[in-house]
């Protein structure tokens, strides 16, 4: 009716849109009865790759009264749809094309009576992402599996928990149809995270996979408020896109940072040592390492490798949170990539400066201590991770990543870290997959591949209570899902002349080492087995 009222007396007014083929059948059988009712076909965006690619692609969708407030020309092309998010979004002028349309000439009601010109719309431009389909394929099933299995959703058992379960309920809601048994029998859904993989030599994202995700189809039409009720309330929001907006504290990934750091200012080389025998006294606080009993002297390849924490206590205050921020910043963190899509978050690189304005209070040592193993303040994005190992890997080129297919070799600019420094720091990566104590040693892709390097990361979210240690609950899996440890992962391969680089999250997934090596492993071995054959 409103369109009626302001609209031209004979401009065609929507009634029902996305009619099923039987609707069309019943409504082309009562036309007769259905004066000015007429029936047209209108272009709808189709995403073949779904909930696959969903984050990547974003979506179109109908204009929004916003939108038409700001451009009101817009007004005039009712059937545009505009991209929203994504590559849709960021690419919107080379994607959109020219309207078509007729110049007429009309009486003073408005009808039509002469048509003086056609204008034939103009398609608009391709864009050719690098996306690798299978390998995202791949890469989104080992993340949301995990270390779990599958489950029969009919049997009476999923359907007690399901009745259960809020969480799993509005799961279900949303569209998904899978869930798992854990190690301790729990029926849950998917893992949640996010994992990156990228190629060092032009820094194109072969694989970009944040979980949950999201059907981009559903947007193309109107979006019904109880669909867009059950994206936005999903327990695990699978409208963000991990990739690139989810924060997350790196741990013992960003140990390679402060490595750097004090090897390129001559606080330590590769012989300085230090010893750890579990923890650490500063002034009245005491700082552990994840092994209790210690890990002995160690040096920083030997750290890397068993992941020492106290070693990197030393090192840290020693080199100050100024160095060790500007060596983060080298390395891709603390700042957006450049990434083709929008909503990029630039996470946090906490230093003397950033801590004073922003909480009004000076910096401490033990704020630096915490810093070293990538907790406290630190924050980073998946993406951020995987442009850091793709520039360690490199060791000459601060590559910077892209979703569109790259012509040639990119002039990156130079990475600008000491080649000493560096090869030390690959030797700690080496050792973490390939030594007799490396956090990662069951998980190193086999020598006819070239094996990888990496580097593993276990974030402590809440400390177990203790309410909970008398209940019997030590371990990591008895704890609710949102207190427990997040599982990271970053790595390259081959070892000689790295092609590609990978960053994992995964959600409360626990050990970096058990959760995240294996996906990540996972992930490099499909890069390589199957790199040529598109």
């Amino acid at each position: 009716r409103e369109q009626a009222r302001k609209g031209p007396s004979f401009r065609p007014i929507l009634i029902r849109e996305s009619l099923t083929q039987r609707e069309l059948s019943t409504l082309a059988i009562r036309s007769a009865y259905l004066p000015g009712v007429t029936f047209e076909k209108s272009l709808r965006r189709i995403y073949p790759q779904g909930a696959l690619t969903g984050h990547v692609t974003g979506y179109v969708s109908p204009l929004t009264s916003r939108e038409i407030e700001e451009n009101s020309s817009l007004g005039d092309l009712p059937d545009l749809a505009t991209g929203k998010i994504g590559i849709e979004y960021a690419l919107e002028p080379e994607l959109r094309g020219t309207p078509g349309g007729e110049r007429v000439e009309v009486n003073a009601r408005g009808r039509p009576i002469r048509v003086f010109r056609d204008f034939e719309p103009e398609p608009g431009g391709d864009v050719k992402l690098a996306l690798d389909i299978g390998l995202q394929q791949h890469v989104t099933e080992i993340l949301r599996r995990g270390q779990s299995e599958p489950v029969d959703m009919a049997t009476a058992e999923v359907q007690r928990a399901i009745a259960g379960n809020r969480d799993l309920k509005l799961h279900l809601a949303s569209g998904e149809n899978m869930l798992l048994r854990d190690s301790i029998g729990n029926i849950t859904p998917p893992e949640s995270g996010a994992v990156v993989v990228m190629d060092i030599r032009n820094g194109e994202i072969l694989s970009m996979v944040s979980s949950p995700t999201y059907d981009p189809n559903v947007f193309t039409d109107r979006l019904l408020t109880r669909d867009w009720r059950r994206l936005n309330e999903h327990p695990r929001n699978p409208l963000l896109n991990r990739v690139t907006a989810g924060l997350y504290a790196p741990g013992s990934t960003f140990k390679m940072v402060v490595a750097l750091a004090a090897l390129e200012a001559g606080i330590i080389n590769e012989r300085t040592s230090f010893s750890c025998k579990g923890s650490m006294e500063l002034g009245n606080a005491t700082f552990h390492c994840w092994l209790e009993d210690g890990h002995g002297t160690v040096n920083v390849v030997r750290a890397l490798e068993r992941s020492c924490d106290v070693f990197f206590y030393e090192v840290a205050l020693k080199t100050g949170i100024q160095r060790i921020k500007a060596m983060a910043n080298k390395l891709g963190l603390g700042d957006v990539t450049g990434i083709d899509i929008p909503g990029e978050k630039q996470g946090i690189i906490p230093h003397h400066e950033w801590k004073l304005a922003t909480h009004g209070v000076v910096w401490t040592p033990g704020e630096t201590v915490v810093a070293s193993i990538g907790q406290g303040y630190v924050l980073v994005t998946p993406l951020q991770l995987a442009v850091m190992t793709a520039r360690l890997a490199s060791g000459t080129k601060a590559v910077t990543p892209s979703l569109q297919t790259v012509d040639g070799v990119p002039e990156f600019a130079e990475l600008d870290i000491s080649p000493a420094a560096l090869r030390i720091v690959h030797k700690g990566m080496f050792e973490v997959t390939n030594g007799s104590l490396g956090t990662a040693r069951a998980h190193n892709l086999p020598s006819r591949l070239g094996g990888m390097a990496g580097k593993t990361g276990t974030v402590q979210v809440k400390r177990i209570t203790k309410e909970q240690r008398e209940a019997g609950i030590t371990k990591n899996i008895e704890r609710p899902w949102k207190e427990r440890d997040h599982a990271l992962f970053v790595g390259y391969a081959p070892i000689k002349d790295p092609r590609y680089a990978v960053a994992v999250v995964v959600e409360h997934g626990g050990s970096g080492s058990s959760m995240a090596a294996p996906i990540a492993k996972a992930a490099l071995k499909r890069a390589l087995e199957t790199e040529g054959k598109a």
